[in-house]
């Protein structure tokens, strides 16, 4: 009976754990960060140990995955982990098992990790080897082993967040930058990568490309120029972009000194100089949002604009305050503008014979006609101007003499400091922070005096080609294209124009400042004609930008 039961051994299935010698797996490896991988060589290390774990237990490792960065937050935001993963899905022929140094390196994410091995074992006979103990799902204390090993690498995790997130949080608040800084700024610190930059605090400076970044802000904010036109300027001064590098600049609240991070639930204040006020950034948002065409938000122009229509992009709906929008009637052959929001609201872009109303082109002629001097007035309004230059550019020189002194006289501590250091009286580094204090100040000064208004020595020329210009407005706007009559729009009216349907009229909510100060003058002359040439009109009794003198209004008009 012995014998015939010796018989039937061969149909006893065998072990797994059996015989198992020449095995094809893979092996994965992993690091959380882009230091651990460039620095200390873990990721090296852990194929190594994988390879050598290989080589004792008689198996053979078919492919290798992983081999950087990843954070194991998420198991599928994992590139390499999902390679694995999809690789072993829908292999024909599937590995005896995976090699992971570290059950922490394979997954943190607790009970999705325990499922995941769970399916790779129970579903695809895929089993998981942990190398630096030798675990293995092959047997169920060895599967138990591991799943607790998952779950404590989970819980570890989750005893790190805890501890991290709210110092980072708090770090952020202080006004710190977690990151690499955008372009246009050096950051200096204790983790940055380039060795010039080391720092044991934070730093973050503007540098050159920042510098003209700057001017960039100004540009954009001004509503002036497309990002072509200062894609073309940057790169005359040096600094060159790609214009989707440009477009993701203007959206960057990093350059206004804002702080942006998932981390915290509201905006921060940053500790480095912003290159852009806030109240230019936004500008340039709602120039971006409503100042250009849709789907154009680097504030390109477009073709669709044709010349009948001009006024596409300045007219305005007096009852919502929004763009009336151009269109063209093709059964007519005709040009319209109409507020989509209003009922009523609209007008032909040109004048018609059948028309009881003039057009929307003639009437803005008409309206620039309203700005137009009388012919009485222009000498006077021409010697006020003159009068309000002088108020200013004396002000401003009395401020150039004393920064000229305080410049002569940090020049003079410099030299003494240079002495005395060079005489051995102080240190070094006494030396070179008060010298670097001394810089500071003098920075501070020279950028103050190119504030300043310059000295125009052809004043009496500029004034009056000013006033010329503006005696003929509405003639320039029709004989120019349609760039430049655009171009003029943003100029003379940076808000745009008003339509008043009712009254068949348009309002202007803001005007270019020049514009504004000889109408106020004109106005003053006009309710006070017994007036003297040689009187002056009270300046304060117009709205003119503080510190604003008035060479820079003509060239906010004529440049």
């Amino acid at each position: 009976m012995k014998n015939n039961l010796d018989y039937f051994k061969k149909f006893v299935p065998k072990n797994d754990n059996e015989n198992h010698s020449n095995f094809i797996v893979w092996s994965y490896t992993r690091v959380s960060s882009k230091e651990q991988f460039e620095k200390n060589g873990s990721v090296e290390r852990q194929k190594e140990a994988n390879r050598e774990f290989a080589e004792m237990n008689n198996y053979i490792i078919a492919e290798e995955f992983g081999g950087t960065y990843e954070s194991a937050k998420s198991d599928w935001s994992r590139k390499e982990f999902t390679r694995l993963i999809e690789r072993v899905t829908k292999a024909r022929k599937r590995p005896w098992a995976i090699l992971v140094f570290k059950m922490s390196r394979f997954s943190r994410s607790g009970g999705n990790a325990i499922g995941l091995v769970n399916q790779l074992v129970e579903e695809l006979g895929v089993h998981l080897i942990e190398v630096c103990s030798g675990l293995s799902t092959t047997a169920e204390r060895g599967k138990a082993a591991i799943y607790d090993s998952l779950f404590q690498a989970y819980r570890e995790n989750l005893e790190r967040i805890e501890i991290i997130v709210p110092a980072m949080q708090s770090f952020l608040r202080k006004g710190y930058f977690m990151g690499k800084s955008p372009i246009g700024y050096d950051h200096y610190g204790p983790k940055v990568r380039n060795e010039k930059f080391l720092s044991l605090k934070q730093k973050i400076v503007v540098n050159k490309d920042g510098e003209l970044l700057r001017d960039a802000w100004k540009w954009k904010a001004s509503g002036k120029y497309s990002d072509a036109q200062i894609l073309a300027k940057l790169a005359a001064r040096g600094l060159k972009m790609s214009p989707q590098k440009l477009s993701a600049t203007w959206r960057i609240p990093f350059y206004a000194g804002i702080i942006i991070n998932r981390l915290i639930d509201e905006p921060a204040k940053g500790n480095w100089e912003p290159i852009v006020s806030i109240e230019d950034f936004v500008k340039v948002q709602n120039i971006l949002e409503s100042g250009s065409l849709p789907g154009n938000h680097a504030g390109y122009t477009h073709n669709k604009d044709v010349e009948p229509r001009p006024l596409t992009r300045l007219l305005k709906c007096e009852k919502c305050k929004r763009y009336m929008v151009g269109y063209r009637n093709t059964k007519k052959d005709l040009h319209y503008y109409r507020c989509l929001h209003c009922k009523g609201v609209s007008l032909n872009a040109m004048t018609t014979k059948k028309a009881q109303r003039k057009g929307a082109n003639e009437l803005f002629i008409d309206f620039l006609n309203r700005y137009r001097l009388p012919d009485d007035l222009e000498p006077l309004v021409k010697w006020q101007l003159t009068q309000i230059f002088d108020h200013y550019n004396n002000g401003q020189s009395k401020q150039d003499i004393a920064l000229k002194s305080q410049l002569e006289g940090l020049e003079k501590k410099r030299k003494q400091l240079q002495i005395r250091h060079g005489l051995g009286e102080i240190d070094k580094e006494t030396y070179e922070l008060t010298l670097g204090h001394i810089a500071e100040q003098v920075q501070n000064i020279t950028k103050e005096m190119n504030i300043l208004t310059p000295k125009i020595s052809n004043l009496d020329k500029l004034i009056s080609e000013s006033l010329e210009k503006l005696q003929n407005l509405s003639i320039q706007w029709a004989s120019h294209d349609l760039e430049q009559k655009r171009w003029m729009h943003k100029t003379l009216f940076p808000d745009g124009i008003y339509y008043d349907a009712e009254k068949h009229i348009y309002l202007t909510k803001q005007e270019n400042e020049f514009l504004h100060l000889t109408h106020c003058i004109a106005k003053d002359y006009t309710e006070n004609k017994n007036r003297k040439q040689d009187e002056n009109l009270p300046i304060s009794g117009w709205v003119v930008p503080t510190g604003l003198p008035l060479f820079l209004l003509l060239f906010i008009f004529f440049y």
